[in-house]
């Protein structure tokens, strides 16, 4: 009689990556996208909400790289040990992403005084107007080095990944970029990337910010969060990685309008 051996497999998770559209929140919407390890053959598992699972990679460094249609290219050294993590990148939209008509936007050419354009330049941009607070310091004192903070009076959703401006509301307090980490507690205490820089009292605002960089021809498209506001002040920052040369402009924005800045000499 045949004997039958039956081998149970068991399969790894090594790490998970959980990618977010940048523009709007929920899973990358192109369909053209990839991610895969450089110079390594088997596919991840890729999932409707956006995330991708890599097992049974053996341990050491690995180099992720995230191509597509509607994102910027996104790259990332990624250390694989005994224990899995999730990985969550909210990708950047290219000017050419299939905006919704009724978006924010900011678009321009970015040159240097000849009139070259300035390529894969980084493009800060802050939401400046108090009506366009994502929330507020809900604790008596979040103090300075710590990487915690817990918030209050949200408008709308805080999820990791999402960068804003920290302003204080003391007259001794002053402002710096803060990056989500973690959600400790759901929509109302957070971890930081890293330590705060000053401390801040209660009621100091995050103001929205958002990172992006412009095409190799130097196209720069900036798109918003719909707040309460029907216009406000915004704050574009670019960096020119080539000199460590930067401008600063500050623009009116009328929310659910494009304004088109032409070019922008830096």
């Amino acid at each position: 009689m045949e004997q039958l051996r039956v081998v149970r497999m068991k399969t790894r998770v090594s790490f998970v990556v959980a990618l977010r559209d940048g523009c709007v929140s929920g899973p990358p919407s192109d369909r053209n996208l990839e991610v895969r390890l450089v110079n390594y053959p088997r596919k991840p598992i890729g999932k409707p909400d956006g995330t991708y699972i890599f097992v049974d990679l053996e341990p050491g460094t690995y180099r992720l790289e995230i191509s597509s249609t509607y994102y910027f290219r996104e790259t990332r050294d990624i250390s694989v040990g005994p224990s899995s993590a999730i990985i969550h990148i909210p990708l950047i939209p290219v000017p050419s992403y299939p905006y919704r008509p009724n978006d924010t936007l900011v678009r321009a050419m970015v040159a240097d005084a000849s009139g070259l354009p300035i390529g894969n330049a980084v493009v800060t941009a802050t939401m400046l107007s108090e009506d366009c607070v994502k929330g507020r310091i809900s604790e008596d004192k979040a103090g300075k080095g710590s990487d915690e903070i817990s918030v209050a009076s949200l408008t709308g959703k805080i999820e990791i990944g999402d960068r804003f401006l920290l302003v204080g509301r003391g007259s001794k307090e002053g402002k710096e970029m803060i990056l989500i980490r973690d959600v400790i507690e759901f929509q109302r205490r957070f971890r930081l990337e890293s330590g705060l820089k000053s401390s801040y009292s209660r009621g100091s605002l995050l103001f929205p910010l958002l990172v992006t960089r412009t095409t190799e021809r130097g196209e720069l498209a900036v798109a918003f969060p719909g707040g309460k506001a029907k216009t406000f002040k915004a704050e574009l920052r670019i960096e020119r990685e080539s000199d460590n040369k930067s401008a600063v402009m500050e623009i009116s924005v009328e929310e659910g309008g494009t304004v088109n800045l032409g070019t922008w000499i830096v």
